[in-house]
């Protein structure tokens, strides 16, 4: 319905206009409050005794509290006043006669005299059903239970600078206005926020319980997004239980880090821990390690020039990628390191002097069974301890007993009758000085003996062991039991061993190295994680999540990912169900799917899934576009490079008048573009993945860099390299052709 002739349109302006009245009086109350309360803060200072503090104290961190809160208020009220709301619910309670209103907005607002909410908070529970309700009968959970009722009214308002401009009463929000305005919209290189537009499948990822979850989306179902709204929900749900810096936020590259950052703030995440997953891993090995990373997409490059990507080579290569992520390698460095435990403990018995204080065989066991739950390195710290604490305990005793020994001597002497007296002084004399050497000795002795005994433990070298299994191909021989190739082994043991010989390692030794340090020398850092989320997850391996749970001491994961996605499936995911199994084998995982596809057109997302069909493996999904139509994809064929570089030139110009912010031109691989590039008369930048932020309207971008990323209109060409039938090959277009939101163009050479 039009605004001006909807029957409720002066009375919601006005309902409208008195909010943001209230909201610029709380701003103006809070800005009062806050000099009072530094005033306080100032004066309880100096009326701080410091023999007696506890009041002054207690006053102090009261007002502290108090200032906080009223600036993260302030700040909540101020985002709030061009757009305080964007819905409203009527909702009458079970049981109850009253209708209640309620206007949802990302703002919490109650009124100062009687608590009565004027704006609900999208993330609070009742919100949910305007999300998911349909009118009529509805149910939502709070933290005490279910609340049901019925919901007679969802209406949407249109809210700009702080004006009412549109009202429209709707019953689902499948099509609603805001969520078609969001997709016929144009996009710049900013993450939108959705929770005006959130839908049902969405809003059930979002507030799902806090078990392990793994949602697995398909491309434009808006992961991303949900995975940032998701983290606002938790964060404002158990805001008693965790903060902000107890969240991390692990993606895939430093451009993915960068585009997120500008959307935390609004969300309330902005202290939320973001980095990606190589540099958290590196960060886990120690910068002492001084581990030098080739190239990530090295890997890819070399499977993509295979011309056969099932040869020998391409096989060897996705073997031992595969092997190096899965949770074989983690039992194979458990193996190695219980080997390793049983040739650390010396079989010397700690001694002062001649004085056995722990047998050899009581330090094995210390080592071995009592502290069998640490890494090495913290248990002999922990052997260090009981040897002192032992020492401590037996030196006196020693000394005594020492004493004793010499004084028997000397009384034997004294009292025998074989010696004058001459030589009975001279033998009493020498006697004493033995004695007062022997303790002087056993004194001094004490001092160093546990270092001493210490230095019989092997040195730890993280690098040096990690060598050791890597390059030895009878490190894996528990394995190869178990069915995996000799052939692939010994590659493995081969290329690792030449690249570390120049101490480089790949992407996939970060996880098996982190997590053998967690086992040799532990983690000083006690890491304050309650949750990590994972984007792009479907690329990262079943031994890097198995890893970050380990070392996080963490079972709160929620996991974003698309197997059709998965680019770098040979050293990734490829079923959600290892992840169960390997990662969470104790715990009962949640799996939801976002199957709707809000990103791109029905023709483009139909030209996308006659690709990926073509995958072998029965666990993709396919997407489901949300009813938006346009144009079927444009097939293009050339007869040379210049005459596709003059289309392009052309087509460019058509679409940047047509009003479109986004375009790329994705090829194949860097090659490609950079061909492209060379052959085009103006000059566009090519995306390479690892830059922090991009800008610009048009840029070239290689197929492997593209995803993640959405574009207005996008231009897929082919020159000298064209996508076979083969798996990798199909994921990778599939990657290209789901960028496009509302043009797509394929362009190749006529062979």
């Amino acid at each position: 319905m039009n605004s001006n002739s909807h029957p409720e349109f002066e009375q919601e302006t006005n309902r409208l206009t008195s909010t943001v009245a209230y909201m610029k009086k709380m701003i103006d109350l809070i800005v009062e409050n806050r000099q009072g309360q530094r005033e306080e803060i100032r004066q309880a200072f100096i009326d701080l005794d410091f023999l007696d503090s506890s009041q002054s104290y207690i006053s102090i961190l009261v007002t502290t509290q108090l200032l906080e809160y009223g600036k993260e208020h302030f700040y909540q009220l101020n985002r709030g006043l061009k757009k305080p709301y964007f819905a409203r619910i009527d909702f009458k309670q079970a049981e109850t006669q009253d209708v209640k209103r309620y206007y949802i907005g990302k703002v919490s607002l109650l009124t100062k005299e009687d608590q009565e909410p004027l704006i609900l908070d999208w993330r609070s529970p009742i919100a949910s059903i305007y999300y998911e309700g349909r009118l009529g009968t509805v149910d939502y959970q709070t933290p005490t239970g279910k609340i049901s009722g019925e919901l007679s009214l969802k209406r949407q308002f249109t809210v700009e600078e702080g004006q009412l401009l549109d009202i429209r009463d709707i019953d689902i929000t499948t099509n609603d206005t805001f969520l078609q305005a969001s997709l016929e919209a144009n996009v710049d290189n900013r993450l939108k926020d959705i929770a005006t537009s959130i839908q049902a499948e969405q809003n059930r990822v979002i507030r799902a319980d806090m078990t392990p979850l793994i949602v697995q989306g398909v491309a434009g179902s808006g992961k991303t997004t949900i995975a940032l709204h998701r983290m606002a929900y938790l964060i404002y749900t158990y805001a008693d239980r965790f903060i902000p810096e107890n969240f991390i936020i692990l993606g895939p590259n430093r451009l993915f880090i960068n585009y997120i950052s500008e959307a935390l703030p609004e969300l309330g995440a902005e202290r939320v821990t973001q980095t990606t997953l190589i540099d958290f891993m590196v960060e886990l090995i120690g910068k002492s390690a001084k581990v030098k990373l080739v190239a990530p997409e090295q890997k890819l490059f070399r499977l993509l020039d295979e011309t056969n990507q099932a040869s020998i080579n391409s096989v060897n290569i996705i073997g031992a990628s595969e092997f190096k992520g899965s949770i074989h390698f983690k039992d194979t460095l458990d193996q190695y390191v219980d080997r390793l435990q049983e040739t650390f403990v010396p079989n010397i018995d700690f001694m002062l002097g001649d004085h056995v204080i722990v047998e050899a065989e009581d330090v094995r066991r210390i080592f071995l069974e009592e502290y069998s739950f640490l890494p090495l390195q913290k248990r002999i710290e922990m052997v260090k301890k009981v040897l002192s604490n032992k020492l401590k305990a037996a030196k006196e005793p020693i000394l005594k007993l020492v004493e004793e020994e010499f004084s028997r001597q000397i009384g034997e002497v004294r009292s025998s009758s074989e010696f004058d007296d001459d030589v009975r002084r001279e033998k009493v004399i020498a006697l004493v000085d033995l004695r007062n050497v022997a303790l002087a000795k056993l004194t001094n002795s004490a001092k160093t003996v546990v270092k001493k005994y210490l230095a019989f433990f092997p040195k730890i070298d993280l690098l040096r062991h990690y060598r050791r299994i890597i390059t030895d191909p009878a490190s894996f021989l528990d394995v190869s039991e178990l069915g995996m190739d000799k052939a692939i082994i010994e590659y493995m043991c081969s290329s690792s061993g030449k690249l570390i010989s120049q101490n480089k390692f790949e992407l996939e030794d970060l996880a098996p190295l982190a997590y053998l340090k967690y086992l040799l020398i532990g983690y000083e850092e006690k890491f304050e994680v309650s949750h990590v989320f994972i984007d792009e997850a479907q690329d990262l391996s079943i031994f890097q999540l198995y890893t970050l749970r380990t070392i996080l001491k963490t079972d709160m994961f929620t996991i974003f990912g698309d197997l059709a996605q998965g680019i770098h499936s040979y050293r990734g995911i490829n079923s959600w169900d290892q992840v169960k199994q390997d990662v969470f084998p104790d715990l009962d995982c949640n799996y939801l799917t976002l199957e709707q596809s809000y990103r791109t057109t029905i023709e483009i997302m139909e030209y996308a899934n006659a690709v990926i069909k073509k995958v072998k493996t029965s666990d993709i999904i396919l997407a489901k576009p949300v009813i938006r139509h346009g144009t079927l994809p444009y097939v293009l064929s050339f007869k040379s490079v210049k005459d596709m570089a003059n289309a392009f030139e052309n087509l460019l110009q058509i679409q940047l008048v047509s009003g479109y912010k986004s375009i790329a031109l994705i090829g194949k691989t860097l090659k490609e573009c950079q061909l492209l590039k060379k052959n085009l008369t103006k000059s566009y930048d090519i995306l390479q993945g690892d830059e922090a932020l991009y800008e610009g309207q048009i840029l070239i971008v290689p197929s492997y860099v593209a995803k993640g990323l959405e574009f207005d209109v996008v231009f897929i060409f082919n020159i000298h390299e064209h996508y076979s039938n083969e798996d990798l090959d199909l994921k990778l277009l599939y990657v290209a052709i789901t960028r496009a939101r509302h043009h797509l163009f394929r362009m190749s050479l006529s062979k």
